[in-house]
């Protein structure tokens, strides 16, 4: 029986390559809903700029950990995507904390 390759797994791309990935989604996506914010009066130009940023570089943050902890998966290396996983959450953790939205 030949296998389905619609679910088979690859490493073939590089963790950067699923960062631009991530970030180029998440960014669309926040000058979206910024557009429809900044058209209700409910946002300034430069609180959608912030958005988009933050949410682009969280965005491909999580693409990256992602993408690479299934391909350590694809590889059979368990141990290692639990942990690039574990260190992932961490880093978005921090990047949340130094990205901040609201104005002081």
């Amino acid at each position: 029986m030949q296998e389905n390759s619609l679910f088979t797994l690859s490493s073939t791309r590089l963790p950067f390559d699923h960062f631009i990935s991530g970030a180029l989604i998440a960014g669309m996506g926040a000058a979206a809903l910024g557009f429809s914010d900044y058209l209700n009066n409910r946002a300034t130009k430069k609180d959608i700029a912030k958005k988009i940023a933050k949410y682009a570089v969280t965005g491909g943050f999580v693409g990256a950990v992602g993408i690479h902890a299934s391909n350590l998966i694809a590889q059979k290396k368990y141990l290692n995507a639990a942990a690039f996983t574990a260190a992932g959450i961490g880093g978005l953790l921090i990047a949340e904390k130094l990205i901040k939205l609201e104005s002081k």
